[in-house]
């Protein structure tokens, strides 16, 4: 495809032309975005499957006309007319059973929101894919839909230019729409003082133990830094986060554990000690607890994954 797509309505035509189409080597696309941008979308008319892919950016896909079928490790999405689907980046996935119908595909590069004080609340909100639709998510459905729409409306209006600003103005308007829930728990106002009091307490020592969760931070240490006993701790610390105090040290630890093997080719042993394990054998323990399997087993599943 080059320069003019005949078969392609004039209004949805790609703005700044030169492009060079699709470049998919041992199945990772290079995604070819507009000249000096973060951003290509595309108006697909087209009936075609594509083959097992993925790419490093984040791609969402919109049937306005008819249905579209995607195919990950372990099951099929089908979207109906407006559904909206979201694909994570490095995310295998193919199309197939593709009829006569219209989509819109998004691709967007969000590398620079990994600078986000709370990136790691989106990249978990991103853990898999996410459909959107009337069901799935009724009370924001339409706004994120007119947002996406908006975001088509700005990029193929302008023939000679990119508006990125307000487009991912957009797109960051969408992400914190599906993380509403979580954000206005946070800023909940209890009508009971001492309740807000314990959920204000807690929510700044959970902070800071997400900041230093290789520390070791005692009980002891952490009951004195909200100002109560060791055993009303215990209990109120239970109530706030559903789990033990040491349970929930121990998810900060693995977590990070998770994060270094898929980053990192650093050797195990160093990953238990930099995130606060005192040796390999605890951490295989705990890991194993929560994943099934040994941290060794479970980078060399990632490899595979990302080798495909």
């Amino acid at each position: 495809m080059h320069l003019n797509d005949n078969s392609v309505p004039g209004n949805y035509q790609q703005p700044i032309k030169n492009f060079t189409g699709r470049i998919v080597s041992n199945n990772v696309e290079e995604i070819d975005f507009a000249p000096n941008s973060n951003v290509r979308i595309w108006y697909n008319n087209r009936a075609e499957d594509y083959p097992l892919h993925k790419h490093s950016i984040l791609e969402i896909a919109i049937p306005t006309d008819g249905s579209y079928s995607y195919v990950f490790d372990d099951r099929t999405i089908v979207l109906n007319e407006k559904d909206i689907l979201i694909v994570p980046p490095d995310t295998l996935h193919k199309i197939s059973g593709t009829r006569a119908g219209i989509r819109i595909i998004f691709l967007f590069n969000i590398d620079f929101m990994k600078n986000f004080f709370d990136y790691a609340e989106l990249k978990a909100l991103l853990s898999e894919p996410i459909v959107i639709n009337e069901t799935t998510y009724p009370d924001i459905y339409n706004p994120i839909y007119s947002k996406l729409i908006a975001i088509s409306d700005l990029y193929f209006f302008y023939t000679s230019s990119i508006k990125e600003i307000p487009i991912f103005s957009n797109l960051l308007a969408v992400f914190g729409m599906l993380l509403k829930t979580e954000y206005e728990q946070d800023i909940l106002v209890s009508q009971n003082d001492k309740q807000r009091d314990i959920y204000i307490k807690f929510k700044g020592l959970t902070e800071r133990l997400s900041l230093h969760y290789a520390d070791n931070i005692s009980m002891e240490e952490a009951a004195n830094y909200v100002g109560y006993s060791k055993f009303h701790f215990s209990r109120l610390f239970k109530e706030y986060s559903g789990m033990t105090y040491y349970d929930y040290q121990t998810s900060l630890k693995i977590k990070a554990v998770v994060e270094m093997l898929s980053e990192t080719d650093l050797q195990i042993s160093e990953i238990a000690l930099r995130c606060g394990f005192n040796n390999l054998t605890s951490l295989s323990r705990n890991f194993k607890k929560q994943y099934g399997c040994s941290p060794s087993t479970y980078r060399h599943k990632l490899r595979r994954k990302k080798e495909l």
